[in-house]
């Protein structure tokens, strides 16, 4: 079956996915935004922040149980419901503690999205074909994560943005039951296994746990950084989706250079990118206009890395029936990542302000480009490039 049908037979989950990362994109880039309106500071937006990826965590673990039990579109259903709850709860109380336990919730429930959708997309592509049904998927992604994010220059009161975010997710889950589509077979339940980080490559371990730092970091505290600047709403929105759009550009073409040049390659060339764009930073005072075209850069260097380090994993990988195995300990060390970011973040702007996220990415940067430059070299092989949103999704 060609690409075009395939994506055809599954328009309902596409349509699905679009309303989906929309109200993601909007409940996590606006956490920053609320929360600086009521007065709190960096570090308490950091470990509301955090409280997701720890509920990201979870989700990895435990998803996959409940779909093995009641299915794909249930399980997307379900997760529906309690995230869209857990969105609009947010407005009945201003209560920290509360609503770190709705972010924790709301992490539950969209890593059990991610591995409903990437199982599905998995089960009904095939070898030949899977890159271009993935690389669709990752225009969905960016397309729909870039609108949400853009939803918050609209300046909405604290109240319409959860209730809109509820919304978007709540109607995500209406095309897979208006649209006929087939849904996979149950999967067989099977514990999640992380294997010894010393049977993966070092180099794919430390790439994947600092792109978990730098991505998630952005998407949780970008706002922040540019609202301590003293510009408004509609100037966070706008920095997020240079961001967002400069990690879409360099995704169509860094596979290539992975691909021909070498993994170690293209990871040292984002890197820098990102580094030399955060220099900037440091040494000019750049007005909000260039600020956008910088958020574009680096967003250019981070948001390829996670996929680069689970393709450097797989070129080391002796025995191919450890895949999937090798896959999740490359996200264990991804979503670990994601957990600190925002933290260390958030320590560092509640002393340094602005230049506490400046340094941060500096530094991390810095190290990996020179821990790289220090790795031997691995021959490169062909792969079937994966968006660096995809967490879930093993070949």
């Amino acid at each position: 079956m060609s690409p075009k049908r395939i994506i055809k037979s599954m328009t309902a989950l596409f349509a699905s996915m679009a309303f989906l990362f929309a109200g993601n994109a909007l409940i996590v880039t606006s956490i920053g935004v609320v929360l600086k309106e009521r007065g709190e500071g960096p570090l308490v937006v950091g470990i509301i922040s955090s409280c997701f990826f720890i509920g990201g965590l979870i989700g990895t673990i435990s998803a996959h149980k409940i779909i093995s039990k009641i299915g794909h579109i249930r399980s997307f259903g379900l997760f529906g419901a309690i995230f869209g709850i857990s969105a609009m709860l947010h407005t009945i109380s201003n209560n920290l503690i509360f609503w770190a336990v709705l972010r924790f919730l709301i992490g539950i429930c969209y890593y059990g999205f991610l591995m409903v959708i990437e199982s599905w997309l998995n089960e009904k592509s095939k070898n030949a074909i899977r890159s271009r049904i993935l690389g669709f998927y990752e225009i969905v992604f960016y397309l729909s994560f870039g609108i949400g994010t853009l939803i918050i220059a609209l300046n909405l009161s604290r109240h319409n943005v959860f209730i809109l975010s509820a919304a978007l997710i709540l109607f995500s889950s209406l095309p897979l039951n208006l649209i006929k589509i087939k849904e996979p077979l149950l999967p067989a339940s099977s514990p999640i296994s992380i294997p010894k980080v010393f049977d993966i490559a070092p180099l794919a371990i430390i790439t994947s746990f600092i792109a978990g730092m730098l991505i998630n970091g952005f998407f949780s505290m970008a706002p922040l950084f540019i609202l301590l600047q003293k510009f408004n709403n509609q100037a966070v929105s706008y920095f997020t989706f240079c961001g967002i759009l400069g990690g879409f550009f360099a995704q169509t073409i860094m596979g290539t250079i992975s691909d021909k040049l070498g993994r170690k390659f293209a990871i040292i060339t984002c890197a820098s990118i990102g580094f030399f764009t955060m220099l900037v930073f440091v040494f000019f005072k750049p007005c909000l206009y260039i600020q956008y075209c910088l958020s574009f850069l680096l967003g250019m260097g981070i948001f390829c890395l996670y996929a680069l380090a689970l393709a450097r994993a797989n070129d080391v990988l002796v025995i191919k029936n450890k895949g999937v195995e090798l896959g999740r300990g490359v996200l264990f060390c991804y979503s670990l990542g994601s957990l600190f970011g925002p933290l260390i973040l958030g320590l560092l702007m509640q002393y340094f302000d602005t230049k506490g996220f400046t340094w941060f990415y500096i530094s991390l940067l810095g190290f990996l480009i020179l821990f790289t430059i220090n790795r031997p070299n691995i021959l490169s092989k062909k792969f079937s490039k994966k968006p660096g949103n995809m967490v879930m999704l093993d070949d």
